[in-house]
């Protein structure tokens, strides 16, 4: 087995409270080197013949029997009772590697790691940004130069800009700072059913410890409602958490909307703006926004850094104690070469950003053109008018999300799904459910395009499409 495999399945025993032992990778290893050799996975007499692994042993090993084998190893699972079914079979003769991934992450562009490669080949580049002496005085000026640029994208002051270890760190610190001011006081949170896992399993968190969570409905546009909000405030509210774009439909909140009810009651505003940063105008002081997150690796940055904007005004308590560094708001000696390279990357950003966005709102328009000529049935996940131009939810009718999603990859057209075949759970995306689509009609897949991609892409992916679609239509009433 690989290593995305091997983390794969210690993934899966974590997220199932399921203790690996020596059988259970026994079992996965032959399950994973029979598939490959065979296209198929083994079955319950194949695996009691060769490993003596019977169906009652199958079941008390694994949650979910030979289900779960199978998906822990990205073995399709052909049964009706399950989410997955086979995956479509199609001869390419122009085969392309199309990545349609990039609200998960996208490539380092050029400029950035020039960047990276300057700085760590530098040998005077090594210093601690919190030591007084030559190399730590060069390192410091490093950070500040990086906090200077992202304060100059938002239009606030350098020392509002904390750097973190991603954006779910920063998401963490700024709920966590906020509350943690009022720990046993069974204080107030708002919130939505859409937003980020950061998020909700902080804010879960939070209630187990006494603190009151009301997550809001959303309708199937994905919208929060200003109204909503204001409706759901108390006297103990101290926080209104609400992200800026969906990540999972791309749909934009009125966040300028819910920042002035949230001056008006005097409560604090905190804003995931980790899909937004550098796709649309994000000017915090200007709309009420108190905290607001952001994550380097989503516009072409590196992975493993994020930065969370905190008002002067606002006193937070720090989720990591320890030194002073980041204005004594997040301890921990700074990452100063992931910082430099996030500045580079936020200024690029914010400098292409107005002509990016019209050049995905071309792409944008093709790529519906093209459904709606081609797939019969579609339905676009979310809002269609007040969303992001380079995501694309789309619900395929009759189609299985996860068969769809392995028959792309099978072409080298990379998406996300949040089906069963892709993460090993039979949950399906919990903002699709919050948008009230019918999971066991429509198959979702999301499509996010980025800087890389043309509009030969969606030909390349368009040519190939309706004929897996069919397929996977055909498997489906088979197996049904």
């Amino acid at each position: 087995m690989n290593n995305y495999t091997k983390a794969f399945i210690y993934q899966m025993s974590r997220r199932t409270g399921t203790e690996i032992t020596a059988r259970h990778l026994q079992i996965l290893e032959f399950a994973n080197e029979y598939y490959y050799k065979n296209r198929v996975g083994p079955l319950y007499n194949i695996l009691k013949n060769k490993l003596g692994a019977e169906k009652k042993e199958l079941e008390a090993l694994f949650p979910n029997g030979l289900f779960s084998v199978y998906s822990w190893i990205g073995i399709p699972i052909q049964d009706p009772n399950h989410a997955c079914k086979p995956i479509a079979e199609v001869e390419i003769d122009d085969f392309r590697e199309v990545y349609f991934d990039h609200n998960s992450t996208t490539e380092l562009r050029d400029e950035v790691k020039n960047a990276l490669s300057d700085f760590y080949t530098d040998d005077t580049s090594f210093g601690n940004p919190s030591s007084s002496n030559k190399p730590g005085k060069s390192a410091y000026e490093t950070v500040f130069n990086a906090r200077s640029e992202l304060a100059a994208v938002l239009d606030v002051s350098p020392t509002e800009i904390i750097f973190t270890g991603c954006g779910s760190e920063a998401n963490n610190t700024a709920i966590k700072g906020i509350a943690f001011q009022h720990l046993g006081k069974r204080k107030h949170i708002i919130s939505n059913k859409t937003e980020h896992p950061s998020v909700l399993n902080t804010l879960s968190w939070l209630e187990k410890n006494g603190f009151e969570i009301t997550l809001l409905d959303v309708p199937p546009s994905g919208i929060v409602s200003p109204e909503e909000i204001r409706q759901a405030i108390r006297r103990n509210t101290i926080l209104i958490a609400v992200m800026a774009v969906n990540n999972e439909i791309g749909t934009i909140n009125p966040i300028e909307e819910i920042g002035a009810i949230c001056r008006e009651n005097r409560i604090i505003f905190m804003v995931d703006a980790v899909q937004a940063f550098g796709k649309l105008p994000l000017y915090p002081k200007r709309i009420g926004i108190d905290l607001m997150s952001f994550s380097a690796h989503k516009i072409h940055g590196p992975k493993g850094i994020g930065a969370l904007y905190v008002d002067d005004r606002t006193e937070l308590v720090p989720l990591i104690h320890g030194g002073e560094q980041e204005f004594s708001r997040r301890a921990g000696t700074e990452n100063t070469g992931s910082i430099l390279a996030f500045g580079k990357a936020a200024t690029l950003a914010n400098k292409e950003r107005s002509r990016e966005f019209k050049r995905l709102e071309s792409l944008h328009e093709h790529f519906l053109q093209n459904l709606e000529s081609q797939v019969p049935g579609w339905v676009l996940n979310g809002s269609r008018e007040n969303k992001l131009p380079n995501v694309l939810n789309i619900g395929f009718p009759d189609v299985d999300s996860g068969a769809l999603l392995l028959s792309l990859n099978q072409i080298g057209i990379y998406v996300s799904s949040g089906s069963a075949c892709s993460s090993g759970s039979h949950e399906e995306s919990h903002v699709i459910k919050a948008l009230g689509v019918n999971v066991e009609k429509y198959g979702s897949i999301r499509f996010s395009l980025g800087r890389s991609n043309t509009i030969e892409d969606i030909d390349y992916l368009f040519q190939y499409l309706p004929d897996i679609l069919k397929q996977l239509k055909l498997n489906g009433r088979q197996h049904n």
